[in-house]
């Protein structure tokens, strides 16, 4: 076993399966350094690891980031920052499961929301607070529409509402809803379980065609399917 993070942010690995928790108050907003932390574990894992898990300790999961920057270019190095692990999430080798326990609000709805799968508990809710001090979150909305389409992705981030957690899975925010709270992580641990009974290899050819295919069209979709079909078979072969 093997321990890392950061202030607020605690990794562990064992047996491929990455735990990070994020520990900092009630709130448990994401300082820029937390991000980069978990960015460069996604990016660069250990070879043996292969599922990552997020979960949060206290009565939120993440109620978003700290804005710290105040000049155009702090703006935009914040900003980033931000980006990189939205992007990070998806591109990992990992599999990613985020473990949503409590409220989610701003960024903290994009690290729950854009992890390979996403499990809630009940009491969880869901929310876009920016508009509140007067600030589109654009951020949010590069990658919000592709979840629940440009109307609902609009109604959150214009009106700053908050959705319960069946509300969420609805929308495709979330993969699955626990019948209680007590329940949510033993759900977890059955999803990171029957994740890795599988190749590691598979899971990352799954994850990478997703992306390739995301802009494409069926009949393009398709002529890169056969290829990475022959690739994926013959590598099965070796």
């Amino acid at each position: 076993m093997t321990t890392g993070g950061h202030a607020g942010l605690v990794v562990t690995s064992d047996d491929g399966v990455v735990d990070v928790v994020v520990e900092r108050g009630d709130e448990n907003l994401l300082t820029m350094q937390m991000c980069s932390v978990l960015t460069d574990h996604l990016l660069s894992p250990d070879p043996d690891e292969h599922v990552l898990r997020i979960r949060a300790r206290g009565p939120a999961f993440c109620l978003g980031r700290e804005r710290w920057a105040e000049t155009p270019d702090d703006l935009r190095i914040e900003a980033r920052t931000l980006v990189a692990l939205n992007q990070a999430l998806s591109s990992s080798r990992l599999v990613t499961i985020a473990q949503v326990g409590g409220e989610a609000a701003g960024f903290g709805v994009g690290l729950a929301a854009l992890c390979d799968m996403t499990i809630s508990g009940p009491s969880a809710g869901f929310r876009f607070p920016e508009v509140d001090i007067d600030l589109a979150p654009v951020v949010v909305l590069s990658w919000l529409p592709r979840l629940v389409g440009r109307k609902q992705a609009f109604r959150l981030a214009a009106s700053g509402q908050r959705i319960d957690a069946r509300r969420a899975a609805d929308l495709g925010l979330v993969n699955a809803v626990t019948d209680s709270d007590d329940s949510l992580g033993a759900a977890v641990d059955d999803e990171v379980a029957a994740l890795r009974k599988h190749a590691p290899r598979v899971h990352n050819e799954i994850k990478d065609f997703l992306r390739a295919s995301d802009d494409l069209t069926e009949a393009q979709a398709y002529e890169l399917a056969l290829d990475r079909l022959v690739l994926g078979s013959m590598a099965r072969k070796r």
